[in-house]
């Protein structure tokens, strides 16, 4: 975002939920570059007695019931107030843009799903040292955490973890309708198998809608048939092309055949919903949708117990699997007057890292992958008391190649964020799907040509 637009940007004007990113995000195609220099604060005046922090409704409730009072007892012992906003993960692109509109508000965000760094590449200080220092400690980052966080050789936030999406089957309904749950390697065989659930009354259940999952969801189904919205340069949109076809005559059959039909309007809450209801086959989502359901038992299924999670599904594009994790980061404002104490805290929540995974019960998958060596997922001393094993070591299989971002196989730029505002892949299979033929697939390639071309195209 370029820092004229920043200043210029009404609060009103910024308070329009996904619309509002897709503001920022046209905006910021526009920006200058952001510059490599250290510091980044300028000569904003510090308090060195607050500290402000604005994040999510963690999915793991009891995550937060820890973090909190832990966080308070970390600022009793440094004489800091500290203040914890706990918001929806869909109101943070809102109140990040009219937090840039104000100049004000919090010092230090929790940024969840898709961090904005290129969106507001001029308002984050630079956290260089904050990332130097959490690599001398756990490790390097991941690829995408290089991805997400650096922008222009500045480090805009520091990716603190990411959250699994993988597959989720009940194991009981696949041995019901006579297939081994082992031979679901790739989405052909979540095809295969997901239409004989249906035929039990037992479908999927994946999102095509406005929301973060569906994003994720379509993604991960879209790579592995090879197609993109555009190529590596992060510029050339490239859903005109049999690959994309493929998928989406792919999702026309999944859909028709295997999902349940009213997904269309679903939220991120929805496939959590629908397979602890009892009702749902399988979903593609994180392991939080097991968490409501552990040690309880509906209509006399456990089926914590009875579902089955995947590593990320093989294809011919990806021998190895490839999938849409939701990447987490937290960033400083450049105009908090409580940065010193932001990075303070920030030191702390590293030299307690592998504590926080532990709280989150082994949903806050660590950014630095040598942690998955250590047995992260495969180690309960390591894991911690919440670890459910052999159920979780599929979630070793989620790092390094294996999992990529938004704007694949480009850069997480701030367009690709404002195709993620706009759900235009949620859309554009959406339009797929309400027929089974070629005029379908090909009404939704042009939808998405002339959405795209909107975005990349100036």
């Amino acid at each position: 975002m370029s820092e004229l637009f920043e200043k210029r940007v009404s609060r009103r004007r910024f308070m329009g939920g996904a619309a509002t990113v897709a503001l920022g995000a046209a905006a910021a195609a526009c920006a200058p570059p952001g510059t490599t220099s250290g510091g980044g604060g300028g000569g904003v005046a510090q308090t060195n007695k607050e500290l402000k922090v604005l994040t999510w409704n963690h999915f793991i409730p009891e995550f937060d019931k820890w973090y909190d009072p832990w966080v308070q007892d970390w600022a009793s012992k440094n004489n800091i107030t500290v203040t914890i906003d706990h918001i929806n993960i869909a109101d943070l692109p809102a109140r990040f843009a009219a937090e840039v509109a104000a100049q004000a508000g919090h010092d230090l965000i929790q940024m969840i799903g898709q961090p904005s760094t290129y969106l507001f590449e001029h308002s984050l200080l630079d956290v260089g040292d904050i990332v130097s220092y959490a690599e001398s400690k756990l490790g390097a980052l991941d690829p995408a955490s290089n991805k997400i966080g650096k922008v222009n050789g500045t480090w805009r936030a520091w990716p603190n973890f990411f959250i699994n999406q993988p597959l989720l089957m009940r194991g009981d309904l696949v041995q019901q309708v006579g297939e081994d749950p082992n031979s679901i390697k790739g989405w052909q065989d979540v095809l295969r198998v997901g239409k004989k659930l249906k035929a039990i009354g037992k479908p999927g259940g994946t999102a095509i809608s406005h929301c973060n999952d569906s994003n994720h969801n379509m993604r991960s189904i879209m790579w592995s048939f090879g197609a993109s919205e555009v190529a590596s340069d992060g510029k050339t949109v490239t859903v005109d092309s049999s690959q994309m076809r493929d998928f989406l005559t792919f999702m026309q059959e999944f859909y028709h055949t295997a999902l349940y039909e009213d997904v269309f309007a679903w939220q991120d809450v929805s496939d959590n919903q629908w397979m602890d209801s009892g009702n749902g086959g399988f979903i593609h989502d994180a392991i939080s949708a097991l968490n409501s359901v552990r040690g309880k038992t509906v209509g006399g299924v456990d089926i914590y117990g009875q579902a089955i999670i995947y590593p990320p599904m093989v294809s011919k594009a990806h021998s190895s699997g490839l999938d849409m994790p939701d990447y987490c980061a937290m960033g400083i404002w450049k105009w908090s007057p409580n940065q010193d104490n932001a990075k303070k805290f920030l030191r702390h929540y590293i030299d307690n890292y592998l504590l926080t995974f532990q709280q989150s019960r082994d949903y806050n998958s660590p950014t630095h992958y040598k942690l998955f060596d250590k047995g992260i997922y495969s180690d309960k001393s390591v894991g911690g008391e919440f670890l459910d094993l052999p159920k979780f070591t599929p979630l070793s299989k989620w790092k390094g190649d294996n999992i990529a971002t938004w704007g694949y196989p480009g850069p997480p730029t701030a367009q690709a964020n404002q195709v993620l505002a706009q759900y235009i892949i949620p859309d554009m299979v959406q339009t797929a799907v309400r027929g089974t033929t070629k005029n379908e697939v090909d009404a939704a390639i042009k939808f998405a040509v002339s959405q795209l071309k909107t975005i990349y195209v100036k």
